[in-house]
């Protein structure tokens, strides 16, 4: 018995079956051998303990040679791990000797690093593997490919292509961005809202100096047309006639052109050279006193032969439904054989039917309109003029203006704002503007059978009324010289009293920088005495770029639910004030004010309108005006566009 009460017999304590290390040394047989190491410090001599288990990377080393090599370390680390222990411990005893668990606990060989691969020695021809340096580990075949990679160099080239590609996506998202419509405004055909521009070929521009305009003169004045905005070129006389141009109404061919203007080659250049412009070429036809009456038609409208090249007229095409119709009599002139000739031989935009109204009541008339607007097709024109309409039979009246484009109203400015105001209002809500299939308006201040506007008032008058016809609903048509305010030619010896006729038909006047309408001291036909006012070129100019790009402007109507709505009012139109209004759902609101009086006047138009911004006709551009003191010189038209 001990102090304890515990008793010492050797029979109870079974000595002679315990190991004799418990008895010796009660603190090495307690712990296990990895606790037991815990108790050393890691310290730069010690032993690295061996692990359980194998790196994936690490190849197999499980030779005699490397088991060699543990087992020698372990002899040697056996007196170190006894040494090392604790004399206070105590615990059941193991089997193991604890010297051999410490010594495989702190082996170099646990802690396995990949190195370099210059670092690692290739195998022997032993099959041993010999490092190049300590606690690394050898690269043989065996490993991925893609651990021989170049990976810094991979990750630059990486990172370059990424900030390369969004740098490319946000170039192309600023180039769409860029190229964008700046406006989302509603389509129109060419001839839909677009300006006319009216020419006397004879009177324009002269090539040979022979003193008469030709149609090579048009050519070369191809970029004025483009300067000034225009949509399409109308040429109201070309054909042969017996004196051109002093009868030049008196026509004896509608199948050539006269030899004083040129060819019809010319005129076949004239119109290649516009469409480079996105210009259209129109002729007129004045088909009376020409043609005494209307021929049967040449197609069989009952089978019209298929169109090709997407509805546009071919020469192939032309030829077939030619070839449908009866033949015609000797000496006859069809219509339809003139139409066919200019479209194949010239290729223009369209045709201005001069004199239908003298055919109001031909039997053949419903079926040759459906024949020639058939030849033209959709994207050339059809135009008739307004007294035509006028005098057609009310049964006939839809089916003739189903097959209409463009039909020409004569604005008399010479009557005051109440005849303008009533031939608008009558244009509107007449029977033009009655169904979605009906022509639009082509309003008309000057022509080859009118004086010019200018003629008994200032040049300020022209410049008036043709910024006030800019802004009408429909194609407002410039006679050649209003832009520029052209006076009619002055006679006053009476040197030309045999073409008097003519006066309003005056040469061009071009600006002293341009080359002038001929280098001839005087004109065969009419005297070089009329002026001109070219600084209103720029405020026409001005008011037709308005007019591109505001659809309250150019077009004529609002088209709601199968429905066509006026967007054109005529506000006032007394003490020779006219004042008109324009609007477009969801776009600006404008209004045009006209003084063709004599008198500066200040008008109160706040029942009208609050307040703007003027956009054209005056030199006081972009500046803001109030309708309770509006003032407004003689002659002169205002355009302002409405604020909300």
């Amino acid at each position: 018995m001990n102090h304890l009460q515990i008793s010492t017999d050797p029979t109870l304590l079974g000595a002679d079956l315990l190991p004799e290390s418990l008895t010796t040394s009660p603190s090495v047989s307690t712990f296990l051998p990895e606790e037991d190491a815990s108790t050393c410090l890691l310290l730069p001599e010690t032993p690295s303990p061996p692990l359980d288990f194998s790196h994936p990377l690490t190849p197999s080393m499980g030779n005699a040679t490397d088991n060699h090599v543990r087992d020698s370390v372990a002899g040697d680390d056996d007196q170190a791990a006894e040494t090392s222990s604790s004399s206070g411990s105590s615990g059941i005893g193991m089997v193991a000797p604890v010297g051999a668990g410490a010594g495989n606990l702190f082996s170099h060989n646990s802690y396995q690093h990949l190195r370099k691969k210059s670092d690692v020695v290739k195998a022997g021809q032993d099959g041993s593997m010999h490092h190049a340096a300590s606690l690394g580990i050898a690269v043989t075949k065996d490993m991925p490919g893609f651990v021989h990679w170049n990976w810094p160099l991979i990750r630059k080239c990486t990172f370059f292509v990424f900030l390369a590609l969004i740098v490319a996506m946000v170039g192309i998202v600023v180039a769409m961005i860029a190229t964008l419509p700046k406006s989302c405004n509603p389509p129109a055909t060419w001839y839909k809202g677009s300006v006319f521009y009216e020419v006397f070929p004879a009177s324009f521009q002269d090539t040979n100096d022979d003193g008469l305009g030709d149609i090579k003169g048009l050519i070369g004045r191809a970029e004025y047309f483009k300067q000034l905005g225009i949509g399409a070129v109308r040429l109201n006389s070309i054909f042969p006639s017996k004196h051109y141009p002093d009868h030049f109404q008196e026509v004896t061919s509608l199948l050539d052109v006269d030899e004083v203007l040129g060819k019809v080659e010319d005129v076949q250049k004239l119109a290649a050279t516009l469409h480079e412009r996105n210009i259209s070429l129109v002729l007129d036809l004045p088909i009376h006193p020409f043609l005494e009456r209307l021929s049967p038609p040449t197609i069989d409208v009952d089978r019209l032969p298929n169109r090709t090249d997407d509805g546009m007229v071919t020469s192939e095409f032309l030829r077939l439904s030619r070839s449908v119709g009866a033949p015609q009599s000797e000496g006859t002139t069809v219509l339809s054989d003139v139409l066919r000739f200019w479209l194949t031989r010239t290729g223009v935009d369209g045709f201005y039917v001069k004199g239908l109204e003298h055919f109001a009541d031909d039997p053949l008339l419903v079926e040759n309109v459906k024949e020639w607007k058939y030849l033209l097709g959709p994207d050339r024109i059809l135009m008739v003029g307004q007294k035509f309409v006028q005098q057609l039979p009310e049964r006939l009246v839809r089916d003739v203006l189903t097959q209409v484009d463009l039909v020409d109203v004569y604005l008399d400015v010479s009557n005051g704002t109440d005849g303008i105001a009533s031939t608008v209002q009558d244009a509107i809500q007449g029977r033009l503007l009655r169904g979605i299939d009906h022509p639009w308006i082509h309003w008309s201040l000057g022509s080859v059978t009118e004086r010019r506007l200018a003629s008994g008032l200032s040049p300020n008058a022209t410049l008036a009324a043709t910024l006030m016809e800019l802004t009408l609903p429909g194609t407002p048509s410039i006679f050649y010289g209003d832009e520029i305010s052209l006076e009619e030619a002055n006679d006053p010896k009476g040197e030309h009293v045999d073409t008097q006729h003519l006066h309003h038909l005056t040469a061009m006047v071009w600006d002293s920088a341009q080359n002038q309408f001929t280098s001839r001291g005087s004109l065969p036909w009419l005297p070089r005495s009329a002026s001109a006012s070219l600084h209103h070129l720029d405020y026409v100019i001005e008011a037709i770029a308005l007019r591109k790009r505001s659809p309250s402007i150019y077009l004529n109507a609002v088209v709601k639910e199968e429905q066509t709505l006026p967007n054109a009012d005529i506000k006032s139109n007394q003490n020779e004030i006219l004042v008109i209004q324009r609007w477009y759902p969801r776009r600006n609101s404008f209004a045009t004010v006209t003084n063709l009086g004599q008198k500066r006047v200040s008008l109160d138009l706040t029942a009208m309108f609050y307040s703007g911004e003027i956009v054209a006709g005056s030199s006081l551009k972009h500046e803001r005006v109030y309708f309770d003191r509006f003032e407004i010189s003689p002659l002169e038209t205002i355009v302002v566009k409405l604020h909300k």
